[in-house]
C-alpha cells in the first residue's frame, strides 16, 4: 500500500480521469488488504460471472476461486493461477490459457472449444463430460488429468504429456496426439478415429475396447500393451508402428 502522500495524489489523478462517481470504488479497491482477485472484483461491483467475457487476467491470482458457471469467452489467462478453481460450466470458447497454472481445477462440463492451453500445467485437472472441440492443448502437462467423457475433437495435443490420464469414453476422433506421452493412459471405450499417434508413446495401454483400424500409428512406440490381437498388431507394424516387447 503506497504512503498517504502519494496514495492523495494517485487519487486526485483518478478523480481527474474517473470522476467523483467512481472514485470511492477506486478508493476501497486500493485500501483493501488484499491481492485476490475475485474479492477486488466484487469490490468494484462486478459480476464475476458476467464482468470477465473478453478481459485480460493475464498472471491473474485465482487459485481455489469459485468460477463456476463464468463467462470466460475469449478472456486472456495467459499465465494466470487457476490451481484447484472450480471452473465447472463455465464457456471458455477461444479463451488464452496458455502457460497457466490449472493443476487439479474442475472443468466439468465446461466449455472450452476453441481454446489454448498451449504448455498449461494442467496435471490433475478434471475435465469430465467438458467440450474441447478444435482446442490447442501442445506441450501441456495434463499428467492424471480426468477426460472422461470429454468431446477432443480435432483438439491438438502435440508433445503433449498425458501420463495415467483417463481417456475413457472419451470422442478422438481427429485429435492430434502427435509426439505425445501417453504411458498408462487410460482409453478404453474412447472412440478411435482417424486420430494421430505419430510418434507418441503409447506404454501400459489396454487397447482392449479400442478400435485401432483407423488411427495414424507411424513412429508411435509401443510395450506392454493389452487387447492387441497379433493380427492387429501386425497390421500396425506395418503403418509404422515400432513395438519394444
Amino acid at each position: 500500500m503506497p504512503d498517504e502522500k502519494s496514495l492523495q495524489r494517485l487519487l486526485e489523478l483518478i478523480r481527474q480521469r474517473v470522476g467523483d462517481n467512481q472514485l470511492e470504488i477506486v478508493k476501497k479497491i486500493i485500501l483493501a488488504e488484499t491481492d485476490d482477485f475475485l474479492q477486488l472484483t466484487r469490490i468494484a461491483g462486478l459480476s464475476p460471472l458476467e464482468g470477465y467475457a473478453g478481459a485480460n487476467l493475464t498472471a491473474a491470482k485465482l487459485a481455489k476461486s469459485d468460477l463456476s458457471g463464468a463467462d470466460l469467452t475469449q478472456t486472456l489467462l495467459i499465465r494466470a493461477d487457476l490451481s484447484a478453481a472450480d471452473l465447472s460450466s463455465t464457456d471458455c470458447t477461444r479463451a488464452n490459457l496458455a502457460s497457466a497454472v490449472l493443476s487439479k481445477a474442475f472443468f466439468i462440463s465446461a466449455t472450452l472449444s476453441g481454446a489454448n492451453l498451449t504448455s498449461a500445467d494442467a496435471s490433475g485437472a478434471n475435465f469430465t463430460g467438458a467440450k474441447l472441440l478444435n482446442a490447442v492443448l501442445m506441450g501441456a502437462d495434463l499428467s492424471d488429468a480426468n477426460f472422461f467423457c470429454a468431446d477432443l475433437r480435432y483438439s491438438n495435443f502435440t508433445g503433449a504429456s498425458l501420463n495415467r490420464a483417463k481417456l475413457r469414453e472419451a470422442n478422438l476422433i481427429s485429435t492430434n496426439f502427435q509426439r505425445a506421452n501417453l504411458t498408462s493412459a487410460d482409453l478404453r471405450g474412447a472412440t478411435l478415429f482417424g486420430t494421430n499417434f505419430c510418434g507418441s508413446i503409447l506404454y501400459r495401454i489396454d487397447f482392449t475396447e479400442s478400435a485401432l483400424d483407423s488411427v495414424e500409428v507411424r513412429g508411435a512406440r509401443f510395450r506392454y500393451n493389452l487387447g492387441i490381437p497379433a493380427e492387429q498388431k501386425r497390421s500396425l507394424i506395418r503403418r509404422g508402428a515400432i513395438f519394444e516387447d
